[in-house]
């Protein structure tokens, strides 16, 4: 830049020569300096060529003083280049060690320290240095506040790797604060809340999260799903799954996965009767084979009257694996073991499931038919481990060898 300035200073006073040249060549001028007993007698052209010459010699005096400073100035960057290049391909082969060095090496030059000192807390955090990650970050930080939001914001995102959440929470409630639409933030305090079982919070943050973009439609209502589900999950009691059922919106009542994690909640707080409705109603709206197993469960209030509803859908789906099993159970509950067996065993020939060969193993057994309750168990176990069943004794039931 400065060289450039000095070539068009050069080129305009030569155009201003060129363009003066005949005015003087008519009247050359005079110019009478009187100093003490000195006196100086010249022509203008002369006195302004000496004034431009003595300029020119100013600059070269300057320039010549400075080389040296600049010289080693220009080594200096040189070789904080070399050890940042070093300390980066160091941080990318995962040699935490040599990264460091490097990087704390290549920090040296002012100025330009900020993300050479962000580089070396990872280096640090690497190995696990806590004390010397803070103090690169503290280095780094030193400055604008968009240089300490930088900073706050690679903190967070060490702490969250590091699996850290609780100390990262009040990190990004403060970053989230100062800026509500960063991405960056929101993602981060997405990842924080979803691992410390803040739903409640993480249901707050739902609109500002599709706002920024960080989430799309699709990802938008998993997350509410999600969020949905685990506030039923963790109901310590009978008026606290029903105030987290009240406080989701009612689409996500339908959602099978919401209506199962209320009925398994329901039932580990032994009310299994009051996800009878949820589950009818949700039905209703869409079948689902793996609800019909939840309505089916033995213990789940009136037995007699879900038989009966039971029955009614079996002649919309007839052949509906998972409605035979729910049926088979509920009669087994009613002590009717020839309907049970015809519903279990009617289940396994549509689907077999290890579901299916536990019910039908633990009413076998019930009946003192211990070989084949046996076969069946290890059906069950079998399938969990992704391998075939293997055929029931002759003439335990009409089961059809898969």
């Amino acid at each position: 830049m400065k060289r450039g300035l000095l070539v068009l200073v050069v080129l305009l006073l030569l155009l201003a020569a060129g363009a003066l040249a005949p005015m003087f060549k008519s009247d050359p001028g005079r110019v009478l300096i009187n100093f003490g007993d000195w006196t100086v007698e010249t022509s203008v052209l002369v006195l302004i060529t000496a004034l431009v010459i003595l300029w020119f010699t100013v600059q070269l005096i300057v320039w010549l003083w400075r080389m040296p400073v600049e010289t080693a100035r220009r080594m200096r960057e040189q070789r904080a280049f070399k050890q940042l290049e070093k300390g980066l391909l160091a941080l990318t082969e995962g040699d935490w060690s040599a990264a460091e060095k490097a990087l704390e090496k290549s920090a040296s030059v002012q100025g330009k320290t900020t993300a050479h000192y962000l580089a070396a807390a990872q280096a640090a955090d690497g190995q696990d240095a806590h004390d010397r990650r803070e103090y690169y970050l503290e280095q780094a930080g030193s400055g604008s506040s968009k240089k300490r939001f930088l900073v706050e914001l690679t903190r967070a995102r060490m702490l969250l790797d590091n699996g850290n959440h609780a100390a990262a929470q009040p990190v990004l409630k403060d970053l989230y604060k100062r800026r509500r639409k960063h991405p960056q933030v929101l993602d981060l305090l997405l990842r924080c809340y979803r691992e410390l079982g803040e739903w409640d919070e993480l249901q707050g943050m739902l609109p500002a999260l599709r706002k920024a973009g960080v989430l799309d439609d699709e990802q938008a209502l998993a997350l509410q799903e999600e969020v949905a589900v685990n506030s039923l999950r963790i109901a310590e009691n009978v008026d606290a799954l029903q105030a987290a059922w009240k406080h989701i919106s009612r689409p996500m009542h339908h959602h099978v996965a919401v209506v199962e994690a209320f009925a398994a909640t329901a039932s580990r707080l032994e009310r299994a009767d009051l996800a009878e409705p949820v589950i009818t109603s949700s039905l209703k709206n869409e079948w689902n084979p793996s609800l019909v197993l939840r309505y089916g469960e033995a213990g789940a209030g009136d037995r007699s009257k879900r038989m009966k509803q039971c029955e009614k859908w079996l002649k919309q789906h007839p052949e509906d694996a998972g409605l035979h099993l729910a049926l088979g159970r509920l009669c087994a509950g009613e002590s009717l073991w020839g309907k049970a067996r015809e519903h279990m065993v009617k289940s396994l020939e549509l689907e077999p499931s290890s579901v299916g060969y536990d019910a039908l193993g633990q009413l076998l057994e019930r009946q003192g038919e211990l070989e084949p309750a046996m076969t069946c168990f290890r059906n069950a176990l079998r399938m969990n481990q992704g391998q075939p069943p293997q055929p029931l004794p002759a003439g335990t039931a009409r089961l059809s060898a898969p």
